[in-house]
């Protein structure tokens, strides 16, 4: 609910935040793994920050949908759920890549904080497209 709310305004906003979050939590879990205390307390501050931002990007590409083709909303929005399925399924194969690697689980927190940090990129990069966009409507209008 928490996710919802805080993206209801700016999503792309929100979901830089929340992604910012995320990697940091992640970071902080590779020294935090360590205390059976600490590793609870970090846990669900990912699980809170993990599932906050679905709402975000649910809504998110809803809007970008309805702007560029209204007639597919639905279809986006299906789209999103399959791609999160589709990350859950490669995080889970990137996770076993690294546990089996040399680097080993130890390893997986800043592996995935690094993973975050590429989706804040790309949010990053939507929200700037988003302004080149507006900026030429505006131009042209």
């Amino acid at each position: 609910m928490v996710g919802g709310r805080v993206a209801d305004g700016n999503p792309v906003k929100a979901l830089s935040v929340m992604f910012l979050l995320q990697a940091i939590t992640l970071a902080v879990f590779t020294f935090t793994a360590i205390s059976p205390v600490w590793s609870l307390v970090t846990l669900a501050a990912l699980g809170a920050l993990s599932f906050s931002n679905v709402p975000g990007l649910q809504l998110y590409v809803v809007q970008l949908a309805k702007i560029h083709t209204p007639e597919t909303v639905d279809v986006a929005s299906a789209l999103n759920i399959a791609a999160f399925n589709l990350g859950i399924a490669g995080g889970a194969f990137l996770g076993g890549i690294v546990v089996a690697s040399p680097l080993g689980l130890g390893a997986t927190p800043w592996v995935g904080s690094l993973l975050v940090i590429g989706a804040l990129g790309l949010t990053l990069w939507s929200q700037m497209l988003d302004r080149r966009e507006s900026a030429r409507v505006l131009a042209h209008a």
